[in-house]
């Protein structure tokens, strides 16, 4: 007759049964990598949270046929840099009539756009960094 350990061992040998095997690296791989998502979503959040400029259209008015006033507010939380903003002028076919694409400042300002034909719309482009 055979011992109980014996057939333990040739159960754990037919049915592959062995030796529990803890799960530190698995569990520590896992960690690690939730960590990294984790540090990975709140940089994201963090940089969505903060940009370097933030910019919104004011008010716009079309003083005449060929020109639309435009007036907007830039706010640089880094004074260093220097924002590229875009800003397109459309007729009421929604088609683009005149573009701008200047260099600007902190503060309210306000800009004058030339177009092809009279403007009934501007859609802000927003500021950006390079």
């Amino acid at each position: 007759m055979s011992t109980p350990s014996s057939d333990e061992a040739r159960i754990a040998t037919r049915y592959g049964r062995g030796p529990r095997r803890r799960p530190g690296i698995l569990l520590t791989g896992l960690v690690i990598a939730l960590i990294a998502i984790v540090g990975w979503f709140g940089w994201a959040l963090w940089a969505a949270l903060h940009p370097e400029v933030s910019s919104g259209l004011e008010k716009w008015e079309a003083v005449s046929e060929n020109e639309v006033e435009v007036t907007f507010v830039v706010r640089l939380h880094d004074q260093d840099v220097e924002p590229v903003c875009t800003v397109e002028a459309e007729d009421d076919r929604e088609e683009t009539v005149g573009r701008l694409e200047f260099t600007a400042g902190e503060g309210r300002q306000t800009v004058t756009i030339p177009t092809e034909r009279r403007a009934l719309r501007v859609e802000w482009g927003d500021c950006t960094v390079e």
